[in-house]
């Protein structure tokens, strides 16, 4: 990969936190910002080099060849941007979400739909066959969408399986990871109630409010829950993006037909006025937001701001090319 200056670095973790703040969001996939921004390519053949190769490269202690051959220092940047979200945006979305639903779905709303357009008008094979494999994203997209949702499971073995699964948002963008957790009825358990005990421990055990043994006895269980999480995430994100870049490599067309039709598929979630899984006091509450209010308008309006962004960004990134 060519070397890059600090302006890109700068806004690869600034593409990180984007991605961060839409795997947060049921109904929105990472793997749309990383298409949106370019970066989706580059983002599955990296994760493809994490393979044994690489892990000798490491424990033979040949750093600067893992770094080059795992393109180590772009997954980084990606992955800060990620972390920074989680622990400061991703706290005020909560809140953002709490008080100002249809907004926030109108905003993303909005991006995800003008994301489709651009990717409609960016394929170029459109016959009967690839029609039909965006047919087939489409009607497994709605299908997820109108599923029920689990009651929580904290068995650790499930927790693994959680964190394998709900990184397909990253990887296969129109899948979202965060609302497969809710159907899987642990979004509240693994992106609200962990990581923000993770945030407390870290400021009390800093703080010197306890020591170590007492703050873990305090947070010990959603630590471990969150780490065992970590851990399903990171083994989920290695496998899909091997099988991914397999099939993007073979069957490029078919694929980004197919992703297409998620994307479509996943937009009824966001819609300002449907029927959503809302985060409140630790819990998914199901509301019904049917009816349209005084705030119909300015969630419009938030509609057009997304739509607007994701042409903004499309228009910087021709320009670059």
């Amino acid at each position: 990969m060519s070397q890059r200056s600090l302006y890109d670095k700068i806004l690869l973790v600034i593409k990180g936190l984007a991605m961060g703040v839409a795997n947060k969001i049921p109904g929105v996939s990472g793997g749309i910002v990383a298409v949106v921004t370019g970066f989706y390519e580059e983002f599955l053949y990296s994760l493809k080099r994490l393979n044994f190769k690489a892990f000798r490269l490491l424990i033979n202690g040949r750093f600067s060849h893992f770094i080059q051959y795992t393109n180590a220092r772009f997954l980084l940047l990606i992955t800060l941007g990620i972390l920074i979200s989680y622990f400061t945006v991703s706290n005020l979305l909560d809140l953002a979400l709490l008080h100002f639903e249809k907004h926030v779905k109108g905003l993303f709303f909005g991006m995800v739909m003008v994301s489709a357009i651009l990717l409609i008008r960016d394929f170029k094979h459109w016959n009967f066959k690839y029609i039909s494999f965006c047919a087939i994203g489409l009607i497994v997209g709605l299908l997820i969408t109108f599923l029920d949702p689990a009651p929580e499971n904290r068995d650790l073995l499930f927790v693994f399986f959680c964190g394998a699964i709900s990184i397909i948002g990253m990887t296969l963008p129109g899948l979202s990871g965060s609302f497969l957790l809710i159907l899987l009825g642990n979004y509240a358990l693994l992106l609200v109630d962990s990581v923000n005990a993770l945030g407390e421990f870290t400021v009390r055990l800093i703080a010197g409010d306890e020591t170590f043994r007492v703050l873990f006895a305090q947070y010990g269980e959603l630590l471990t829950i969150l780490a065992v999480f970590i851990v399903g995430s990171i083994s989920g994100l290695i496998v899909i993006s091997n099988v991914l870049h397999y099939i993007l490599t073979r069957y490029e067309s078919k694929l980004r037909a197919l992703i297409i039709g998620f994307i479509i598929g996943s937009l009824p979630i966001l819609w300002p006025w449907s029927k959503f899984y809302l985060i409140g006091d630790s819990n998914i509450t199901i509301l019904s937001t049917n009816t349209v209010d005084e705030t119909s308008f300015f969630s419009l309006l938030w509609i057009g701001i997304g739509g607007l962004i994701v042409v903004a960004l499309d228009l910087y990134d021709r320009k670059k090319q």
